[in-house]
């Protein structure tokens, strides 16, 4: 197999310490199904939409891997808001109820403030939460674990793994997004530990890391399959993915615990995540994210992942 390209002249020429670059031991393919919760549920999909209850609210957006037919028996008119898309990818909100404007949920002990938009996303992707239990057992018993978030939007994951003793460092290109997570993170309340917010583009940050010879002991990334930076840097997945990774994984330290990867990008399946991190030391299981609903009906699939879980040296 061709080896990746490595992030840095001197990354490629030190000898191999920690996971830079030692295949992976194994691969398991999983699902990872998300559960209706108290706060969240997906209520219908099918004819390309889906419908969701975030708290009290059920909101309906567009769900381009929904090809079934949608259900007649289901509450699509009780919409308190719905997201009609246009080309370039924006929309416009049609609201039932008018002073629609920011409401809480709680998810595994986060606290989450919503809101509706320009881009149709309110917030939070709930599917990520199904990783939540498993950054929580390799964090329990590490307190003080330093974890690097990237295209970390408004902080779910950053807020879980500081309610469990880590100290985060949230990277997100948008310091509106960031100020959002901070707000997130305080009215989490007391109990986390140390999270530093930092608004920049995603690799050039990582780049700055390995000079500063800064380690981490876990790394999560959800990059957007396109997107513009802290100073308007162009980030495009097919492009950028693999360097981005490549440096990653010499920020991992010797003792390190984790590495997890989530894409909603069209093309980025399960095999090609698993692919990227597959010369990090460590044993991966990739697979689907899934929705689920109380009604039994099919699960929607709601973005691919994969997660390696370091093996440490002895």
């Amino acid at each position: 197999m061709r080896r990746r390209r490595r992030c840095t002249k001197t990354a490629a020429s030190t000898p191999v310490q920690a996971a830079a670059v030692i295949k992976s031991e194994a691969r398991s393919k999983m699902d990872l199904t998300l559960e209706p919760q108290p706060d969240w549920e997906l209520v219908a999909s099918g004819d390309g939409r889906k419908l969701e209850r975030f708290g009290r609210m059920l909101i309906e957006r567009p769900a381009p891997q929904a090809i079934w037919p949608a259900r007649t028996d289901t509450p699509w008119t009780r919409a308190a808001a719905i997201f009609k898309r246009k080309p370039d990818g924006s929309g416009d909100w049609e609201r039932s109820v008018h002073s629609l404007d920011a409401w809480n949920i709680n998810l595994s002990g986060v606290s989450l403030q919503l809101r509706l938009t320009g881009f149709g996303n309110l917030g939070v992707f709930p599917e990520h939460t199904v990783h939540w239990p498993w950054l929580g057992a390799l964090l329990a018993g590490r307190p003080g674990a330093e974890v690097l978030n990237l295209f970390s939007y408004t902080g779910g994951a950053s807020i879980f793994c500081a309610k469990s003793g880590a100290k985060v460092t949230h990277v997100d290109s948008a310091k509106s997004v960031n100020a959002w997570a901070a707000l997130n993170a305080e009215q989490t309340g007391e109990g986390l530990g140390e999270i530093r917010y930092i608004a920049d583009d995603a690799l050039k940050f990582v780049k700055r890391e390995i000079r500063r010879g800064r380690k981490y002991h876990g790394i999560i990334l959800d990059p957007p399959t396109f997107g513009r930076g802290a100073k308007g840097e162009v980030w495009k997945i097919e492009r950028d993915f693999a360097p981005l990774l490549a440096c990653c994984a010499s920020l991992l330290r010797r003792d390190s615990l984790f590495l997890l990867v989530t894409s909603h990008s069209p093309g980025v399946t399960p095999a090609v995540l698993r692919g990227l991190i597959s010369e990090t030391a460590g044993e991966i299981e990739s697979g689907e994210m899934l929705l689920a609903s109380k009604s039994g009906s099919l699960c929607m699939p709601a973005g691919s992942f994969a997660r390696l879980t370091v093996h440490s040296p002895m």
